[in-house]
């Protein structure tokens, strides 16, 4: 959670309390006390608790509530920085969990819940500092790299591979993963055509692993 609205509301306390000080300290001679810092420490009290307000309210705009990823429009608006000219390409990797519905019919929702936060959990350090990720819709995330190019793809796929092959288990239950990777301008130039480029390349991926077993 960001600090902003806290910080803003601060720095305006702190800036009211100098102009309360050079007024009736300075200007009116009125003699100093400790009602002052009171009176401080009482307007800093507010503050924080407003300013908590709002960046409470700040983030909960900008994440999914269950899993504390970020949400689309979240996402949309990080595109479009990756977008500006100048910037290098960018990786889209599109993740499904398989058999998800079965999960919650066989072991309820509040399991389906927990797999997805864990999910979303090992996603997030997975990705780290090269990007971010969010909850795309139902058991579907993205993932967004902020330099990526065609190596990307094989690179990627391995990094992966490799990271979801030892993700957790629901009731006994391997957790299966697919995904599609998509890297810009070579797949689309636009979040909607790397989505659908992603999209496609985690079907042949899934029907490529269904058809081995």
């Amino acid at each position: 959670m960001r600090w902003k609205g806290r910080l803003a509301a601060a720095g305006i306390v702190v800036l009211f309390n100098i102009v309360r000080y050079f007024y009736y300290h300075v200007y009116l001679d009125v003699p100093f006390g400790t009602s002052f810092f009171l009176l401080t420490v009482f307007f800093l009290a507010i503050a924080y608790v407003g300013g908590y307000q709002f960046d409470r309210a700040d983030y909960l705009s900008r994440r999914d509530p269950l899993t504390g990823a970020y949400n689309r429009r979240s996402l949309i608006e990080y595109v479009r920085k990756l977008q500006l000219p100048g910037h290098p390409g960018y990786g889209v990797v599109l993740f499904d969990l398989d058999d998800f519905k079965e999960i919650n019919d066989t072991w309820g929702h509040e399991t389906g819940d927990a797999v997805l936060r864990d999910f979303a959990e090992t996603l997030s350090e997975f990705v780290g500092n090269r990007g971010i990720i969010a909850r795309w819709g139902g058991d579907e995330f993205l993932a967004i790299f902020r330099k990526a190019d065609e190596d990307f793809k094989i690179r990627g796929a391995e990094e992966i591979s490799a990271r979801m092959s030892s993700l957790g288990y629901a009731g006994g239950r391997s957790i299966g993963v697919s995904f599609g990777i998509a890297v810009s301008p070579t797949d689309g130039k636009d979040l909607e055509a790397l989505v659908d480029a992603a999209d496609h390349a985690m079907y042949v991926n899934k029907t490529g692993r269904k058809s081995q077993v």
